[in-house]
């Protein structure tokens, strides 16, 4: 058992407070503290997540109605795709269904699990994926199915963290706020103690850097190498807004695209919270502002968000892991940042017995699995900008300007040829972070398909479109409607 070791957190945040949680969960006989700044802010106008959050806060103990309560939270059934191909369409990128509404099975060949081979055959014959699942059917209609659905949060960033540094506090995790000033180390370069500008020193065996942007531990301590995904994602400026609440309250994050990038429009109980996240290589950031200012014309400017696109090579340096931005950052398409700062931390439930030693073989192996995670994502994230769309230089010269990742590369040229398989997305050696389902359905959203999938061995599927169709439409009269749900808070 890991007993009286001193645990920290640099920096608050979701990330931060997310960290110090699992800490004070895994860690009972540990000293727990976190160290905050006042003076940096928390980034976001409003955020959404994935269904790993949920899983993730069930595990914390804390209690769904009682956070999207306290953080003006909403549910997310997934993602609705505008414009991406310049033609006023869209597509819903879903979570999972679950039940009744995944029983397709091929026999003799396939007892379960061919919702896959669903979507290949409605593509096949040309119906639209939206127009024949449920969860966009659900979603359109403004409804939630807890039961039939994997879903998961849109939140106010800001009232998160508070949130979570309450329920933090009263579990008994130390909170100190400082400024970081610099670290002390051993003989192997493990940090044993970090300083901060009022003169206060805390001790520490085992460090998260959970500083954001700022890297405080990982880049300017320990100058990690960078590996940057500019050359393939190139958006690095996003401009954040709010807007005023529909009567209806969607259930779903809007990601419209436009003519150098695209808006994130994210529902919370009291507002939207959105932004435009461009491409500054095109426009400068008044020429972008006054772009989105024309689609919507009320809005007021706050501040430029400045990122780059990009992992480093080690997340875990000695006795330090960064959690979150300070690991790296991809863009905000697909939410996930969370996601990643959660399976770290997953991942480190394997590597326990070597948090405390210098096992550089262990290191390296939890660095491998986290760098997979990220360039992964990165793939799935560059398959979002293969669109037809070019009313604009930024849509015109993407492809050749932005070269996919290597490791992908070769997938598009199947994926094109329809020879799309789930072991095609396994890019390393334990799993890819977005299935075949979710290249399903944003392939199918962008017309990627030039030729039709090679079913003939498949063709046996139980149940057809009409039977599947009768279960949608039973399950959608039960489904409640979001806005209800939420006012039952």
């Amino acid at each position: 058992m890991i007993k009286d070791k001193n645990i920290v957190i640099l920096g608050g945040g979701t990330a931060g407070w997310l960290t110090a949680l699992f800490s004070k969960l895994i860690f009972k006989d540990c000293n727990i503290t976190l160290i905050e700044s006042k003076k940096v802010g928390i980034l976001g106008a409003g955020e959404g997540s994935t269904p790993t959050l949920v899983k993730f806060l069930k595990e914390l103990g804390i209690n769904r109605h009682d956070l999207l309560k306290q953080t003006g939270g909403t549910l997310k059934n997934g993602i609705c795709f505008e414009n991406w191909n310049g033609d006023n369409e869209k597509y819903f990128h879903s979570f999972q269904v679950r039940n009744e509404l995944d029983r397709f099975h091929i026999p003799p060949i396939f007892g379960n699990d061919c919702y896959n081979f669903y979507l290949k055959h409605l593509i096949n014959n040309n119906k639209r994926i939206d127009n024949h699942t449920y969860p966009p059917i659900l979603s359109y209609d403004n409804k939630i199915d807890i039961n039939n659905m994997s879903n998961s949060y849109h939140f106010d960033a800001h009232k998160l963290a508070e949130y979570l540094k309450n329920i933090g506090i009263e579990r008994g995790i130390k909170l100190h706020y400082d400024e970081y000033k610099n670290v002390d180390t051993d003989e192997h370069n493990n940090i044993t103690q970090l300083n901060f500008e009022s003169g206060f020193s805390q001790k520490c065996d085992f460090v998260f850097d959970c500083s954001g942007f700022h890297r405080l531990l990982i880049q300017k301590h320990y100058q990690t190498k960078w590996t940057d995904y500019q050359k393939h994602l190139p958006i690095k400026k996003a401009i954040p807004f709010f807007l005023k609440q529909e009567e209806k309250i969607k259930p779903y994050t809007q990601a419209i695209a436009m003519k150098y990038g695209w808006v994130w429009k994210i529902p919370l109980q009291h507002r939207y919270g959105a932004g435009y996240i461009f491409d500054s290589d095109y426009i400068t950031e008044e020429q972008a502002f006054n772009e989105v200012k024309e689609v919507f014309p009320d809005i007021e400017y706050i501040r430029t968000i400045n990122f780059n696109a990009g992992r480093f090579e080690k997340v875990w340096n000695n006795n330090c892991i960064a959690v979150g931005l300070s690991s790296g950052f991809t863009e905000p398409l697909e939410a996930t940042s969370i996601w990643l700062a959660i399976e770290q931390l997953y991942h480190l439930l394997h590597f326990l017995p070597d948090m405390f030693d210098n096992n550089t073989n262990r290191k390296k192996l939890y660095n491998d699995l986290v760098t997979e995670d990220n360039d992964s994502v990165l793939n799935f994230l560059y398959f979002h900008y293969l669109t037809k769309r070019n009313d604009s230089p930024f849509w015109k010269e993407f492809r050749d300007k932005n070269k996919p990742p290597p490791k992908i590369e070769s997938v598009i040229n199947d994926i094109k040829n329809s020879g799309i398989k789930t072991f095609d997305l396994h890019f390393g050696s334990h799993r890819a972070m977005f299935t075949e389902q979710s290249y399903l359905q944003v392939g199918d959203g962008l017309g990627i398909f030039d030729k039709k999938f090679k079913l003939d061995p498949y063709t046996n599927l139980y149940p057809q479109y009409k039977d599947y169709r009768l279960t949608v439409v039973q399950h959608l009269h039960k489904a409640m409607d979001h806005t209800d749900f939420l006012k039952s808070l």
